[in-house]
């Protein structure tokens, strides 16, 4: 009987995540930047590559523009002509490593030709992807089959540079809560008014006659500059029949590193036939 093999390729990518992935640990997992305080006409900064204990890896890394969608993801672009583009602009060493036995790498960074670039943001995303893929052999109950799994892992770091006159203001447009099949989810609509981005936390609080009867935690997220972001998350299960006010209260930094609060409030229902 004829041997079959299937295979599988799996990418595993983190942006703006969890610190420590995949064997290997990157810090920080943002950088942030301002040209108005350079001393001359470049930017230089860093960050630091680890390996766990038992691990071998050869990485290379490569940079690529990207823009940030209307639900705060990240969309890389390869050779993009647009002006806040960092690539250009990027020296780095070293640009492929090993790692071995918890070693570290030290990334030096070095953003030049700074008068280039446009007032606001600009940015890039520093990809760290192993050289070799890892594959990984599975279990399968299917008689002469043989399921290979081929994984490669690829880390992002996002590089922001703000210059000149950049402004960091976020709007809460909308807030909703509707029917969504058999349950009640709340809808956030916001904006960000200025040429540099925003990024928020916050959480949600259920009033009922006055008194707080619920909280939860809003997943942070990221409005590009002068974009619209969306999300829609369903509300918690456990509340009784009523009449109900959700109040959500989020929180970022402008462009002077003032936390700002935005806070909106919208009445909902509870009735028996949700």
């Amino acid at each position: 009987m004829k041997f079959l093999q299937k295979i599988f390729l799996l990418t595993v990518f983190i942006f703006q995540l969890n610190p420590s992935f995949a064997a290997i640990k990157v810090t920080p997992t943002l950088i942030e930047l301002d040209a108005n305080n350079a001393k001359g006409d470049y930017l230089t900064t860093s960050f630091t590559v680890q390996a766990e204990n038992d691990e071998t890896i050869r990485f290379k890394l490569y940079p690529e523009y990207f823009t940030i969608t209307d639900e705060g993801k990240m969309n890389s672009i390869v050779d993009s002509k647009n002006k806040d583009n960092l690539v250009p602009h990027v020296r780095f060493v070293p640009n492929e490593f090993t790692l071995k036995n918890g070693s570290k790498q030290l990334v030096r960074v070095t953003f030049t030709d700074l008068k280039n670039l446009p007032e606001g943001e600009s940015r890039m995303v520093m990809f760290i992807e192993d050289v070799k893929a890892k594959e990984i052999m599975l279990p399968n109950k299917t008689q002469n089959i043989n399921t290979r799994l081929i994984v490669k892992t690829r880390l992002g770091i996002p590089f922001y540079v703000d210059k000149g006159r950049y402004v960091k203001a976020g709007s809460f447009d909308n807030l909703e809560v509707m029917q969504n099949e058999k349950n009640l989810v709340y809808k956030i609509d916001l904006s960000s008014k200025g040429n540099s981005k925003i990024r928020y936390t916050g959480k949600g609080q259920i009033i009922q006659n006055d008194n707080l009867v619920g909280e939860f935690r809003l997943n942070g997220n990221t409005v590009r500059g002068g974009g619209i972001f969306s999300e829609t998350k369903a509300l918690p299960e456990n509340l009784k029949e009523g009449n109900y006010t959700l109040r959500v209260i989020l929180t970022y930094k402008n462009e002077k590193g003032e936390n700002k609060n935005l806070i909106k409030e919208t009445p909902f229902t509870i009735t028996d036939s949700i």
